[in-house]
């Protein structure tokens, strides 16, 4: 993993720690749009991030189905 960088199923997203407040963040963008994400620690953060990429690709699967159907 590079520094303030996750991958992902071909993503990258960001890493920001507030010291002060001490908690990570996180942005990746996907078609245009900004998604965040954030955890309590590094590892809070990479699950959330991976779920937003589980997500988007499981809802872009769903639609994918949806307009193959010729009914």
């Amino acid at each position: 993993m590079e520094e303030n960088i996750l991958e992902y199923e071909g993503y990258k997203g960001s890493v920001n720690y507030d010291k002060k407040a001490d908690y990570y963040t996180g942005e990746v963008v996907i078609e245009g749009r900004i998604y965040t994400y954030e955890g309590d620690s590094l590892e809070e953060l990479r699950e959330d991030f991976e779920d937003i990429i589980d997500s988007l690709i499981a809802f872009g699967e769903m639609g994918d189905d949806d307009e193959e159907t010729d009914d």
